[in-house]
C-alpha cells in the first residue's frame, strides 16, 4: 500500500528554532548536578522565549534547587544564555543580529525550591496527554521514513553550512514529499528554503547545495532507506522558490519557543497529543511522559509488530497516568488493536519518578536534544528498548 508521507525540518538558526535553544540551555543549567549519583536533581523550570529582530524576552518560573557544590549555586546568567544561543546557531557581524546587539528583557521568577516542592515534583502539576509512536522501519530508527530524512538532511546541510559561512546563512527550513510503499521510497519533492548571501547567484546555489543534498540521500540510502537516492533527481529540488533569501533569522520572522512541536515529536502524520517539549524541566508529564511513551511503542514494534501507538494522561495529582492506552497492528492496512497485557510493563513502570530515575533525565543535554531530533536519534536513553 502506497502512502504520501511527508515532514519538515527547521535549522538552529531559524528563530523558533532560537527560541528553543534559549528554552533549554535555562533548563540546562537550572537542573544542577547533584553530586552523589543516587540523588535527582528537583528544580522545577517553565519558561518561555519569543524572539523579535534584536530583541529577546524570557518569561516564567525557575524554583531552582540548591547543590551539594556551591559552585552551582550561582544565579543564572539570562543574558549570557541568550547570546551563546545565537553565537552557536552562527549568527555573527556577518549574519545578523550580532549576539552582543541583542536587547535581552528577563521576566522570570526564580526562588529557591522548597522542601515542600520538592516532595511532590513526583506528581503532575498539571493535565495532560502524550503519545508515542513507532513502526517498523528500523532504517529510519523506527520513525516515519520522511521525518527521519528531513532531520537527516538538515544535519548534513548543518554541517556543510559550518564550512560555508560566507555565502549560507544559519537560517533554513525543508520540507521532504515521499511516496513510501513500505520497503522503498520515492520522491515527489524537495523543499529547501535556505538564508544567503546578498549576489549569490540562484545557479551558485543549485551547484553548491545539490552535491550536499545528493551525498546525504546516497548515505541514507546505503543505511537500508531504499529509494531515498536513487528516485532523487534534480528535478525535484525546490531550491528559494520565493526568490532571494537574505533576510533571514530574527531579522525576517518572529520566533516563539515551543512551536515546532510536530517537528520535535513524528512529522504529521501522527498525533502529538500533549505540549511542547522545550523550556519544562524532567518532571513535567509533557516533557518525561512522551519519552516513556515512545520506549515502549519502540520495544513494540520491535517485538514483532508493524505499528504501536502509546497514549499516557495524567491528572494534576497523580505520579502514575491513568490513562494507558497501547494500540498496535500487525499490517499497514489492519485495524488498531489492544496491545496483549503479557507486554505492558507494570502501572508502575509509568510513574514520573520511574521515568527520570530509569532515563536519568536529570544528565540529558536539553540544549541540543531538538537538533538531534528527540526521536530519530537512536543514541538518546529513550531510545534503548
Amino acid at each position: 500500500m502506497k502512502i504520501h508521507d511527508h515532514a519538515e525540518y527547521v535549522s538552529p538558526g531559524h528563530p523558533d528554532r532560537l527560541a528553543d535553544a534559549i528554552a533549554n540551555r535555562i533548563v540546562d543549567f537550572a537542573m544542577v548536578p547533584m553530586l552523589a549519583p543516587s540523588v535527582q536533581a528537583r528544580s522545577l523550570v517553565g519558561v518561555e522565549v519569543a524572539i523579535h529582530d534584536t530583541t529577546v524576552f524570557i518569561d516564567g518560573r525557575i524554583a531552582k534547587q540548591r547543590s551539594n557544590d556551591e559552585i552551582f549555586n550561582h544565579p543564572i546568567d539570562f543574558r549570557y544564555i541568550a547570546r551563546n544561543a545565537f553565537e552557536h546557531a552562527g549568527y555573527d557581524k556577518t549574519w545578523a543580529p550580532a549576539p552582543r546587539s541583542l536587547k535581552i528583557i528577563v521576566r522570570v521568577c526564580v526562588e529557591e525550591l522548597s522542601a515542600e516542592e520538592a516532595d511532590i515534583r513526583p506528581y503532575s502539576d498539571d493535565q495532560n496527554i502524550v503519545i508515542g509512536y513507532a513502526v517498523a522501519r528500523p532504517e529510519t530508527n523506527f520513525v516515519p521514513p520522511a521525518h527521519w530524512l528531513a532531520h537527516h538532511l538538515g544535519q548534513s546541510l548543518w554541517r556543510f553550512r559550518e564550512n560555508a559561512a560566507d555565502r549560507f546563512g544559519p537560517d533554513f527550513k525543508i520540507l521532504v514529499d515521499l511516496t513510501d510503499d513500505g520497503t522503498s521510497v520515492s520522491w515527489r519533492k524537495l523543499v529547501l528554503s535556505i538564508q544567503h548571501a546578498r549576489g549569490l547567484e540562484m545557479e551558485d546555489q543549485h551547484r553548491t547545495i545539490l552535491p550536499v543534498l545528493t551525498a546525504a540521500l546516497e548515505a541514507a540510502e546505503a543505511q537500508g532507506l531504499a529509494g531515498a537516492a536513487s528516485s532523487f533527481s534534480p528535478r525535484h529540488l525546490h531550491l528559494n522558490g520565493a526568490g532571494d533569501f537574505v533576510i533571514g533569522g530574527p531579522r525576517g520572522d518572529n520566533g516563539l519557543s515551543g512551536k515546532k512541536l510536530v517537528v520535535d515529536h513524528y512529522g504529521p502524520s501522527v498525533p502529538i497529543g500533549g505540549g511542547a517539549l522545550c523550556g519544562k524541566d524532567v518532571w513535567k508529564v509533557d516533557r518525561c511522559g512522551p519519552l516513556r511513551a515512545r520506549q515502549l511503542a519502540k520495544r513494540l514494534v520491535r517485538s514483532g509488530h508493524h505499528e504501536a501507538k502509546v497514549v499516557l494522561g495524567w491528572a494534576p495529582g497523580e505520579d502514575i497516568p491513568s490513562l494507558r492506552d497501547v494500540l498496535v497492528r500487525d499490517q499497514p492496512d489492519t485495524l488498531w488493536r489492544e496491545a496483549d497485557p503479557a507486554q505492558i510493563p507494570s502501572p508502575r513502570w509509568f510513574a514520573i519518578e520511574s521515568i527520570v530515575n530509569d532515563l536519568e533525565l536529570t544528565r540529558v543535554n536539553w540544549t541540543d536534544l531538538p537538533i538531534a531530533g528527540t526521536f530519530t536519534n537512536e543514541n538518546s536513553p529513550w531510545e534503548q528498548v
